[in-house]
């Protein structure tokens, strides 16, 4: 089951249609801050469960995304949660490369949120942000319906981003869940 596959169309958020249609979670999508510190402003306690982190074999294609020649790198899987609710599924692909020295600390997170290291570096750049859609019959979307318990309606919107830390790359992937969506519709 996991890691979970992740849809293999994207493009950037100014190309999205349907996300211009869309202004609240186009709010959310395009947001240049950290996912964590926007959920914690909603209210409620905040939390991050990990549902998986492992090694995997790099694709050609996320070779190419990241920049790098490693083969394997550190998928790391979590919810971020308003109380009981995951509101955000995040899929962090971390280079071996990227996880040496000082940046060792990124495969010890646990419940510890990545962006609170991202957005508090002043050494972290974030690269251009990317959509895609998960659909309701995809292997992320048959995971938030079956074992978050969130029909989806209508597609959920994914987000990517490449983040340099100290020059390091990694591909962090955020889904906007239904539950999210509800609380932020226009």
């Amino acid at each position: 089951m996991f890691p979970i596959d992740l849809p293999e169309n994207w493009q950037t958020a100014e190309d999205n249609e349907l996300l211009a249609l869309k202004k609240g979670i186009q709010h959310w999508v395009c947001a240049e801050s950290s996912l964590t510190v926007k959920v914690k402003e909603l209210g409620v306690s905040f939390s991050v469960e990990v549902i998986n982190q492992c090694y995997k074999p790099l694709s050609i294609t996320t070779k190419k995304i990241l920049n790098t020649s490693d083969n394997v790198a550190l998928i790391r899987e979590v919810v971020l949660k308003q109380g009981d609710t995951p509101l955000i599924y995040a899929q962090t692909v971390m280079p071996e490369s990227t996880i040496i020295g000082t940046e060792a600390r990124l495969a010890e997170l646990g419940n510890q949120s990545l962006g609170q290291i991202l957005f508090q570096s002043h050494h972290a750049k974030r690269g251009k942000i990317e959509v895609s859609l998960v659909e309701k019959a995809s292997h992320l979307g048959s995971y938030i319906e079956q074992h978050l318990n969130q029909p989806i309606v209508e597609p959920c919107f994914i987000r990517r981003s490449v983040f340099h830390l100290n020059d390091k790359p990694l591909l962090v992937n955020e889904c906007f869940l239904p539950a999210l969506i509800i609380n932020i519709e226009d």
